[in-house]
Protein backbone atom coordinates (compact mmCIF):
# COMPACT_ATOMS: atom_id res chain seq x y z
CA UNK A 1 0.00 0.00 0.00
CA UNK A 2 1.31 4.00 -1.19
CA UNK A 3 0.37 6.63 0.76
CA UNK A 4 2.69 9.03 -0.66
CA UNK A 5 1.49 12.52 -0.97
CA UNK A 6 -1.37 11.92 0.94
CA UNK A 7 -2.50 13.78 3.50
CA UNK A 8 -3.78 11.75 6.70
CA UNK A 9 -5.16 13.15 10.06
CA UNK A 10 -5.57 10.55 12.96
CA UNK A 11 -7.22 11.76 16.19
CA UNK A 12 -5.92 9.62 18.82
CA UNK A 13 -2.64 8.83 17.77
CA UNK A 14 -0.59 9.42 20.40
CA UNK A 15 -0.67 5.40 21.49
CA UNK A 16 -2.01 2.50 20.98
CA UNK A 17 -3.52 1.30 17.16
CA UNK A 18 -3.41 5.36 16.51
CA UNK A 19 0.04 5.19 16.95
CA UNK A 20 1.03 2.44 15.00
CA UNK A 21 -1.45 3.49 12.08
CA UNK A 22 0.49 6.62 12.06
CA UNK A 23 4.11 5.43 11.93
CA UNK A 24 2.89 2.59 9.06
CA UNK A 25 1.27 5.33 7.16
CA UNK A 26 3.87 7.55 7.37
CA UNK A 27 6.30 4.69 6.40
CA UNK A 28 4.64 3.89 3.28
CA UNK A 29 5.05 8.16 2.06
CA UNK A 30 2.03 9.57 4.02
CA UNK A 31 1.92 13.18 5.23
CA UNK A 32 0.51 12.69 9.03
CA UNK A 33 -1.23 14.76 11.23
CA UNK A 34 -0.92 13.26 14.23
CA UNK A 35 -3.62 14.45 17.20
CA UNK A 36 -4.13 13.50 20.50
CA UNK A 37 -5.68 15.69 23.78
CA UNK A 38 -2.28 14.26 24.93
CA UNK A 39 0.23 17.60 23.46
CA UNK A 40 3.07 15.41 24.64
CA UNK A 41 1.68 12.27 23.50
CA UNK A 42 1.05 13.58 19.59
CA UNK A 43 4.32 15.69 19.43
CA UNK A 44 6.28 12.41 20.44
CA UNK A 45 4.77 10.02 17.74
CA UNK A 46 5.26 12.87 14.92
CA UNK A 47 8.89 13.18 16.29
CA UNK A 48 8.74 9.31 15.61
CA UNK A 49 7.89 10.25 12.36
CA UNK A 50 9.93 13.40 11.24
CA UNK A 51 12.91 11.20 12.98
CA UNK A 52 12.41 8.60 10.22
CA UNK A 53 12.36 10.86 7.33
CA UNK A 54 9.18 11.14 6.98
CA UNK A 55 6.83 14.22 7.39
CA UNK A 56 4.01 14.90 10.46
CA UNK A 57 3.05 17.68 12.69
CA UNK A 58 1.20 17.19 15.90
CA UNK A 59 -2.14 18.64 16.97
CA UNK A 60 -3.37 18.82 20.30
CA UNK A 61 -7.47 18.37 19.97
CA UNK A 62 -10.64 17.37 22.46
CA UNK A 63 -12.15 15.51 20.35
CA UNK A 64 -15.30 16.26 22.04
CA UNK A 65 -14.91 20.18 21.43
CA UNK A 66 -15.92 20.75 17.40
CA UNK A 67 -13.68 23.63 17.69
CA UNK A 68 -10.91 22.28 18.36
CA UNK A 69 -11.54 19.77 15.91
CA UNK A 70 -11.70 22.31 13.27
CA UNK A 71 -8.91 24.03 14.19
CA UNK A 72 -6.70 20.88 13.65
CA UNK A 73 -8.17 19.97 10.35
CA UNK A 74 -7.12 23.87 9.54
CA UNK A 75 -3.66 23.11 10.62
CA UNK A 76 -3.74 19.91 8.53
CA UNK A 77 -4.61 21.95 5.33
CA UNK A 78 -2.18 24.58 5.96
CA UNK A 79 0.55 22.47 6.20
CA UNK A 80 0.04 19.91 3.50
CA UNK A 81 -2.49 21.50 0.91
CA UNK A 82 -5.26 19.35 1.41
CA UNK A 83 -6.56 16.39 3.53
CA UNK A 84 -7.08 13.02 1.82
CA UNK A 85 -8.18 10.93 4.99
CA UNK A 86 -9.58 11.14 8.39
CA UNK A 87 -9.10 8.35 10.65
CA UNK A 88 -11.40 8.87 13.53
CA UNK A 89 -9.42 6.58 16.26
CA UNK A 90 -9.91 8.26 19.69
CA UNK A 91 -11.85 6.33 22.20
CA UNK A 92 -12.19 5.26 25.55
CA UNK A 93 -14.08 3.03 28.01
CA UNK A 94 -13.84 2.08 31.38
CA UNK A 95 -15.55 -1.47 31.81
CA UNK A 96 -18.38 -1.34 34.66
CA UNK A 97 -21.99 -3.08 35.01
CA UNK A 98 -24.29 -0.26 34.31
CA UNK A 99 -25.91 0.05 37.11
CA UNK A 100 -23.17 0.89 39.06
CA UNK A 101 -22.92 3.71 36.15
CA UNK A 102 -24.04 7.80 36.48
CA UNK A 103 -24.71 10.43 33.52
CA UNK A 104 -21.97 11.23 33.56
CA UNK A 105 -20.15 8.40 32.98
CA UNK A 106 -22.14 8.17 29.64
CA UNK A 107 -22.01 11.52 28.37
CA UNK A 108 -18.07 10.99 28.82
CA UNK A 109 -17.86 7.76 26.87
CA UNK A 110 -20.69 8.74 24.32
CA UNK A 111 -19.04 12.51 23.65
CA UNK A 112 -15.70 11.01 22.78
CA UNK A 113 -16.86 7.84 20.78
CA UNK A 114 -19.83 9.48 18.82
CA UNK A 115 -19.38 13.17 19.24
CA UNK A 116 -16.04 12.80 18.32
CA UNK A 117 -16.26 11.16 15.43
CA UNK A 118 -19.28 13.66 14.60
CA UNK A 119 -17.17 16.85 15.02
CA UNK A 120 -14.09 14.99 12.95
CA UNK A 121 -16.76 14.14 10.04
CA UNK A 122 -18.40 17.89 10.24
CA UNK A 123 -15.09 19.27 10.10
CA UNK A 124 -13.26 17.53 7.14
CA UNK A 125 -16.48 16.65 5.09
CA UNK A 126 -16.96 20.26 3.28
CA UNK A 127 -13.35 20.48 2.23
CA UNK A 128 -13.35 16.79 1.28
CA UNK A 129 -16.49 17.44 -0.63
CA UNK A 130 -15.35 20.43 -2.83
CA UNK A 131 -11.93 18.68 -3.39
CA UNK A 132 -14.95 15.57 -4.81
CA UNK A 133 -12.45 13.44 -2.92
CA UNK A 134 -11.85 11.88 0.25
CA UNK A 135 -11.79 9.29 2.63
CA UNK A 136 -13.38 8.53 5.89
CA UNK A 137 -12.39 5.51 8.47
CA UNK A 138 -14.52 5.46 11.64
CA UNK A 139 -12.84 2.92 13.99
CA UNK A 140 -15.60 1.30 15.78
CA UNK A 141 -16.30 -2.07 17.75
CA UNK A 142 -17.83 -5.12 17.84
CA UNK A 143 -19.43 -3.82 20.94
CA UNK A 144 -21.50 -1.55 18.61
CA UNK A 145 -22.27 -4.53 16.91
CA UNK A 146 -23.57 -7.04 19.27
CA UNK A 147 -23.39 -5.11 22.57
CA UNK A 148 -20.79 -5.57 25.39
CA UNK A 149 -21.62 -6.28 29.06
CA UNK A 150 -20.33 -4.20 31.46
CA UNK A 151 -19.87 -1.31 28.53
CA UNK A 152 -23.40 -0.39 28.17
CA UNK A 153 -22.82 3.19 26.89
CA UNK A 154 -19.72 2.43 25.11
CA UNK A 155 -21.59 -0.13 23.18
CA UNK A 156 -24.06 2.59 22.63
CA UNK A 157 -21.93 4.75 21.18
CA UNK A 158 -20.62 2.46 18.57
CA UNK A 159 -24.03 1.42 17.92
CA UNK A 160 -24.40 4.88 16.80
CA UNK A 161 -21.10 5.42 14.75
CA UNK A 162 -22.21 2.58 12.71
CA UNK A 163 -25.30 3.97 11.72
CA UNK A 164 -23.77 7.67 11.63
CA UNK A 165 -21.31 6.26 9.04
CA UNK A 166 -23.83 5.02 6.90
CA UNK A 167 -26.25 8.13 7.14
CA UNK A 168 -23.23 10.21 5.69
CA UNK A 169 -21.65 7.50 3.44
CA UNK A 170 -25.27 7.91 1.45
CA UNK A 171 -24.85 11.43 1.77
CA UNK A 172 -21.76 12.06 -0.05
CA UNK A 173 -20.65 8.72 -2.34
CA UNK A 174 -21.64 11.42 -5.10
CA UNK A 175 -18.67 13.53 -4.52
CA UNK A 176 -16.08 10.67 -3.92
CA UNK A 177 -15.72 10.71 -0.43
CA UNK A 178 -15.69 7.04 0.97
CA UNK A 179 -17.11 6.77 4.38
CA UNK A 180 -16.42 3.22 6.69
CA UNK A 181 -16.17 1.81 9.90
CA UNK A 182 -13.28 -0.44 10.71
CA UNK A 183 -14.23 -2.85 14.49
CA UNK A 184 -11.96 -4.34 16.72
CA UNK A 185 -11.73 -6.66 19.39
CA UNK A 186 -9.35 -6.91 21.67
CA UNK A 187 -5.91 -5.98 20.67
CA UNK A 188 -2.65 -6.04 22.33
CA UNK A 189 -2.18 -2.65 22.53
CA UNK A 190 0.36 -1.02 25.46
CA UNK A 191 -2.77 -0.83 27.84
CA UNK A 192 -3.54 -4.42 27.30
CA UNK A 193 0.19 -5.66 27.47
CA UNK A 194 0.03 -4.37 30.90
CA UNK A 195 -3.03 -5.21 31.67
CA UNK A 196 -2.07 -8.83 30.79
CA UNK A 197 1.28 -8.83 32.49
CA UNK A 198 -0.56 -7.48 35.79
CA UNK A 199 -3.30 -10.93 35.50
CA UNK A 200 -1.25 -13.54 34.01
CA UNK A 201 -4.59 -15.64 33.82
CA UNK A 202 -6.21 -12.37 31.91
CA UNK A 203 -5.30 -13.17 28.35
CA UNK A 204 -5.45 -17.01 28.31
CA UNK A 205 -9.45 -16.80 29.97
CA UNK A 206 -9.88 -14.14 27.04
CA UNK A 207 -9.07 -16.46 24.36
CA UNK A 208 -11.40 -18.78 24.81
CA UNK A 209 -13.74 -16.31 23.42
CA UNK A 210 -12.17 -16.36 19.64
CA UNK A 211 -12.33 -18.71 17.42
CA UNK A 212 -8.74 -18.22 16.37
CA UNK A 213 -7.71 -18.53 20.13
CA UNK A 214 -5.88 -15.14 20.13
CA UNK A 215 -6.29 -11.65 20.08
CA UNK A 216 -5.28 -9.40 17.77
CA UNK A 217 -2.16 -7.37 17.52
CA UNK A 218 -1.36 -3.88 16.55
CA UNK A 219 0.06 -4.53 13.21
CA UNK A 220 -3.20 -6.82 11.92
CA UNK A 221 -4.95 -3.66 13.24
CA UNK A 222 -3.66 -0.90 11.57
CA UNK A 223 -3.05 -3.26 8.24
CA UNK A 224 -7.05 -3.14 8.14
CA UNK A 225 -7.07 0.32 8.85
CA UNK A 226 -4.96 0.88 5.78
CA UNK A 227 -6.54 -1.02 3.81
CA UNK A 228 -9.56 0.83 3.85
CA UNK A 229 -7.94 4.03 3.17
CA UNK A 230 -5.99 2.35 0.07
CA UNK A 231 -5.74 2.42 -3.65
CA UNK A 232 -7.38 -0.73 -3.34
CA UNK A 233 -10.61 0.21 -2.10
CA UNK A 234 -12.26 2.23 -4.51
CA UNK A 235 -16.48 0.54 -4.64
CA UNK A 236 -16.54 0.32 -1.12
CA UNK A 237 -18.52 2.95 1.28
CA UNK A 238 -21.02 2.81 4.61
CA UNK A 239 -19.50 -0.88 5.43
CA UNK A 240 -18.92 -1.98 8.51
CA UNK A 241 -15.36 -4.43 8.46
CA UNK A 242 -14.35 -6.24 11.11
CA UNK A 243 -10.92 -7.41 12.31
CA UNK A 244 -11.83 -9.41 15.43
CA UNK A 245 -10.58 -13.09 14.99
CA UNK A 246 -14.23 -14.29 14.38
CA UNK A 247 -14.85 -12.82 17.80
CA UNK A 248 -18.27 -11.62 16.33
CA UNK A 249 -19.56 -12.90 13.31
CA UNK A 250 -22.41 -9.98 11.84
CA UNK A 251 -24.13 -10.15 8.66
Amino acid sequence: MDFSGKSIVITGAGAGVGRRTALEMAARGGMLTVSDIDASKAEGVAGEISGAGGRAIAAKADVREYGEMEAMIGAAIAEFGQVDVLINNAGTGIPKPFIMTDPQEWNFDIGICLFGVMNGCRAVLPHMVERNAGRIVNICSDAGRVGEPTLAAYSAAKAGVVGFTKAIAKEVARNNVLVNCVCFSTIRTELMASLFQMNAEMEPKMVKRYPMRRIGEMEEAANTVMLMCSEYVTFVTGQVLSCNGGYAMVD
